[in-house]
């Protein structure tokens, strides 16, 4: 049985995104290490409604669904709320809060659970809901 080197399919938080997952052994894997080398596990490519994620943070990991859904719905968040070029803590934080809220939308219980245990490492403060009001209503302004 042939190695899969990527996987596609569309975004269930954005309908026109692809989402497409390198892995190691996809020659595609080292056009774009380099971008996950500075913008993380997963980005969008500009111009594009597409989203590259970096399939080998997930070999081996028994949550890899969750934490493959977590960036998905954060790299969403970026595209609803307009994210475009560099991205600044707020915008992190603000698609994180984002991530959570289209994550809850569609029933996913452990990616919310990922995002919450790693939430301080990763913005510095701790998680209240009271976060989400902004966000929720700006998810709610870009998709009326």
């Amino acid at each position: 049985m042939k190695k899969e080197t990527q996987i596609e399919y569309r975004s269930e938080f954005l309908n026109d995104v692809s989402v497409v997952v390198v892995f190691n052994d996809d020659p595609l894997y080292s056009q774009v290490k380099v971008f996950f080398e500075q913008y993380g596990f997963g980005f969008m490519v500009p111009g594009q409604n597409l989203m590259i994620i970096d399939g080998e943070i997930l070999v081996g990991e028994p949550d890899a669904k969750d934490i493959l859904k977590f960036i998905e719905a954060h790299e969403v968040t970026h595209v609803i709320l307009g994210h475009d070029g560099p991205r600044n803590e707020k915008d992190e934080l603000d698609a994180d809060l984002g991530a959570y809220l289209l994550l809850q939308d569609k029933g996913y219980v452990k990616p919310i659970e990922l995002l919450l245990t790693h939430f301080k490492e990763r913005h510095g403060v701790d998680f209240n809901e009271y976060m989400l009001e902004d966000i929720r209503n700006m998810l709610y302004e870009k998709s009326n």
